[in-house]
Order: C-alpha cells, then sequence, then structure tokens
C-alpha cells in the first residue's frame, strides 16, 4: 500500500474537521428545487435555517438527517436526506435532476424502502448498501454512484468511523494517480462494488496512518483532500 502522500497530511494538519468536515456546505436555490421535488415523499427541501429560499445545506446539518432516515419505518425521513444529501451534491445545477426526480416519482413507495434500508446497512457493510443501490445498474435511473456514495456517507450521520465514503469520479482520479491501482481505475462511470471497496479501503488506511492520539483522523478527511486534489493531480498528468 502506497503511504500517505505528503500534500494530504498537510492539508489534514492545516484544516481542523469542523472546518473540513462540518462546515463544508453550499448556498442552494432551495426555492427551485422544490418547484421541481413538488410533493414527493421526503419534500419539502430546507436550508439549515429552516428557509426555503436559499440558503444553506452542509454536511454538519446533513449529519443530523441521519438518524431519522435510519429509523423512520415510513421511508420519508430517508427520502429527506436523499433530497437534501442531492441538492448538496449537485447545487445549482439541474442537469440530471429531472430523471432523477422521474426515477423516484415512478414509484415513490419502493424508492422509500430502497433508501431507508440502505441507510441502515450504511453504517455496517459500505458493500452491501452500495449493492442495495446498485446491484447491476443503478436502482434509480440517473443516480449512480457519483451522487449515491454521498447518500450512503451522510446516512453515517457524521461518525468519523463511518465506513460508507462518498467516491466520486474526482476521488477516484486522485486515489488512482497516487497508488495506480487498475481497479481504482473503472471503465464506466457507474463503476463496481469492487472498485468502491477498493477506494474506501485506501482512504482509511490513509486515515490511520495519519492519525495520532492527540488527532484521529476521519477517512472523510482523505475523500474531501481527495476531491479537492482531483483538478491538480489532473493537471499534472
Amino acid at each position: 500500500m502506497v503511504s500517505a502522500p505528503e500534500e494530504l497530511a498537510a492539508w489534514v494538519m492545516s484544516h481542523p474537521r469542523s472546518e473540513a468536515i462540518d462546515r463544508h456546505g453550499f448556498s442552494i436555490k432551495i426555492a427551485k428545487w422544490n418547484e421541481r421535488v413538488g410533493a414527493l415523499k421526503g419534500s419539502p427541501l430546507v436550508s439549515e435555517d429552516g428557509g426555503l429560499e436559499t440558503g444553506l445545506i452542509s454536511r454538519g446539518g446533513l449529519f443530523k438527517l441521519a438518524r431519522r432516515a435510519r429509523e423512520d419505518e415510513t421511508g420519508r425521513a430517508a427520502c429527506h436526506l436523499f433530497w437534501q444529501s442531492l441538492a448538496w451534491g449537485t447545487g445549482n445545477s439541474h442537469r440530471n435532476t429531472p430523471g432523477r426526480i422521474t426515477s423516484v416519482s415512478s414509484n415513490e413507495e419502493q424508492t422509500a424502502v430502497l433508501l431507508r434500508d440502505s441507510a441502515r446497512l450504511a453504517v455496517t457493510s459500505p458493500e452491501q448498501a452500495f449493492l442495495q443501490l446498485q446491484p447491476n445498474r443503478p436502482a434509480l435511473k440517473s443516480w449512480g454512484p457519483n451522487f449515491f456514495t454521498k447518500y450512503l456517507y451522510f446516512a453515517g450521520g457524521g461518525a468519523i468511523d463511518h465506513s460508507s465514503l462518498i467516491v466520486d469520479a474526482r476521488v477516484l482520479g486522485t486515489l488512482a494517480e497516487i497508488t495506480d491501482k487498475p481497479s481504482l481505475r473503472p471503465r464506466y462511470t457507474n463503476y463496481s462494488v469492487s472498485t468502491y471497496s477498493a477506494a474506501c479501503a485506501v482512504m482509511r488506511t490513509w486515515a490511520e496512518e495519519l492519525s495520532s492520539p492527540e488527532r484521529t483522523v476521519g477517512a472523510d478527511e482523505v475523500e474531501r483532500w481527495a476531491f479537492e486534489a482531483g483538478r491538480g493531480w489532473r493537471k499534472r498528468r
């Protein structure tokens, strides 16, 4: 296993977890999202101050929705976390939003159960949670692993040892560049569970390597760095 890069170690040292993770968020046009989502289960979307116009959605705010998403038998809370995390990951760009909304509206009840169950699995088995949402192809159209791994991550509620991590194309690009692992260079955007498992393993290993008695580093901090470093690694290729 390749050791954690010096750039990562320096970034972790200069970014407290509260800044790198909890406060990492975006100003979202909530009203525009609610126009599109309508009355679907889990709506309306809200900003962290409860607003319905424009407001902040952050990792820390999404963590607060996780417990209900796992425990609510109706799946409504899971759907709410789904919409909120999708807005966090997509922002104010709606290129694929219509397809994602259609995939939910075609069978709301089935989607609610799927999201509830995958949120529960995300805590104990990242691979099984992944397979819930993509057994062969994505269970929800237009919502591949670049986005649904965000949902699995937020389902952990911010626990520093949560094993389900965000793995999108930029994170994969950074990890592949540093480790040169073939498994981290998928042929398709909708990568396999083996790629997900390999990426999470690298990030967990680096987090453990950088941890000390004074400071436990979360694997999600490695993910945040890998995402931010993505542009830079591509420029150097």
